[in-house]
């Protein structure tokens, strides 16, 4: 199912998503670590149900580009929703 070049391309991949993440939405260390964490386990939650559906849009060897992607995005959107600073005006 995954061979190591295919572990590290998609660790490669959510890893630079995670990045591009904090680098738009984020601010401190550990916004950072966090958002890079949720974008791993999001893109290889995205890897194993494409894996297991047998659907795969634009794959690169057995990494399901596309497929990782959407799931790491919106792991960090719904992570980025539940984790807002911001107070609630009364």
């Amino acid at each position: 199912m995954f061979t190591l070049p295919s572990v590290v391309l998609s660790f490669i991949i959510a890893s630079l998503i995670g990045l591009v993440f904090f680098l738009l939405f984020g601010r401190g260390w550990l916004r950072f670590v966090v958002y890079w964490l949720v974008a791993l386990a999001g893109f290889f939650t995205g890897q194993i149900i494409s894996s297991f559906l047998s659907f795969s849009l634009f794959p690169i060897g057995s990494v399901n580009v596309i497929e990782g992607t959407v799931t790491c995005l919106i792991a960090l959107f719904v992570t980025r929703a539940l984790w807002k600073n911001n107070p609630v005006p009364a």
